[in-house]
């Protein structure tokens, strides 16, 4: 009986420690399957922020190989640019060199021009006669002439001085034809020519003027 007894109790403190025993069991599962969902939820949240930061650290490595490409392009253009600055400063340096130069030869003619325009002009000394590039002798003095020539003498001793206008009206030709013509005649000593006023005064010599005098005056050949 005492045998039985103590099975029997053996046996409910084994049932006790089984039950015991399950329920720790139990309590250890719940326990390992709440910590590994939070473990895995860890891992999760952890890759997911380890692929974030995969994806921050390329796209920053993306945006240095930009920032370099675009460093290297400036740099370049940097160096031309200066370089064309540089060919530009020379040009201009050159073009300041050839200003000045010309302004040095503008202010030498001004000079010059200015000397010239104060400067006192040469003139027939009044009452003098003037040494004639030919004789006032003899009889082909005036055959040297032409015709128009010799009625612009005539003229000029008519009015006792005449300019280009006055001639010009006469002769009917240009004003350059007569301008030259009354210098040719004042190179040949014909006439004197007065400087003191615009347009030149031209007179004609007393030695000419007889000549003339003594020749018949003939319609001038246009």
């Amino acid at each position: 009986m005492e045998l039985v007894i103590s099975a029997l109790a053996l046996l409910v403190v084994t049932v006790a420690a089984s039950v015991i025993l399950y329920r720790r069991i139990v309590d250890a599962t719940r326990e390992y399957e709440g910590s590994r969902d939070g473990v895995r939820n860890i891992t999760f949240g952890f890759t997911r922020q380890v692929n974030k930061l995969q994806q921050e650290v390329a796209k920053v490595s993306d945006n240095a190989t930009t920032a370099k490409v675009v460093a290297a392009e400036a740099l370049k253009t940097s160096g031309e640019a200066k370089e064309a600055t540089l060919k530009g400063l020379q040009a201009v340096q050159g073009l300041q060199v050839r200003v000045e130069s010309a302004e040095n030869a503008v202010e030498s003619m001004r000079k010059e021009v200015q000397k010239l325009s104060t400067a006192p002009r040469p003139r027939a000394p009044q009452g003098e006669d003037v040494s004639a590039p030919i004789p006032v002798q003899g009889g082909n003095i005036l055959a040297q002439l032409t015709d128009t020539e010799l009625s612009v003498l005539r003229k000029i001793g008519e009015l006792g001085e005449g300019a280009v206008p006055e001639i010009r009206q006469h002769i009917g030709l240009t004003r350059e034809h007569t301008a030259r013509m009354l210098k040719k005649l004042y190179e040949s000593g014909y006439v004197d020519r007065s400087t003191n006023a615009m347009p030149y005064r031209y007179s004609v010599r007393k030695e000419i003027q007889g000549l003339i005098q003594a020749q018949p005056e003939q319609k001038p050949a246009l």
